[in-house]
């Protein structure tokens, strides 16, 4: 019979941290207040003119970004994987969210990165402040 038991979150989350996963190295070094920060004041939030629903913050859009370049993700994917996987979740702040950014949210807010020239000073602080601590990201690795 397989045990059941009420702290089967906590008890995998300390195996995944024991094994040593990736977005617990970039949670604890690089600060994602810092690029969000970053990202703002290079390329602006569109104004909400158009209506629609409230756009997601932009720290959480930085570290979807770093996932799907970390992990080698289309924007279907990284939809996907956002619904699928709970330490992605966690990473990015939706654990306890009923919204998720789809893949047209995703793509938009890479393309607003792009026309303001900015995406790819995004993975270079991030690289930086990974470095300081002996870590390196690479697409599909750390």
């Amino acid at each position: 019979m397989i045990k059941t038991s009420l702290f089967v979150d906590q008890e995998r989350e300390a195996k995944l941290n024991k094994l040593g996963d990736a977005l617990k190295v970039m949670e604890q070094h690089v600060d994602f207040i810092a690029l969000a920060d970053a990202v703002d004041e290079a390329a602006p939030r569109p104004g909400r003119e158009r209506g629609g629903h409230p756009p997601f913050p932009t720290e959480l859009m930085v570290r979807v970004l770093l996932i799907q370049q970390l992990f080698n993700l289309s924007d279907e994917q990284m939809e996907f994987q956002l619904l699928d996987r709970l330490s992605f979740q966690h990473f990015v702040g939706l654990r306890s969210s009923s919204q998720t950014p789809d893949r047209t949210t995703i793509r938009t807010f890479k393309e607003r990165l792009l026309k303001a020239g900015a995406s790819e000073s995004i993975f270079d602080a991030v690289n930086r402040q990974l470095s300081r601590h002996g870590y390196i990201a690479r697409g599909g690795q750390m």
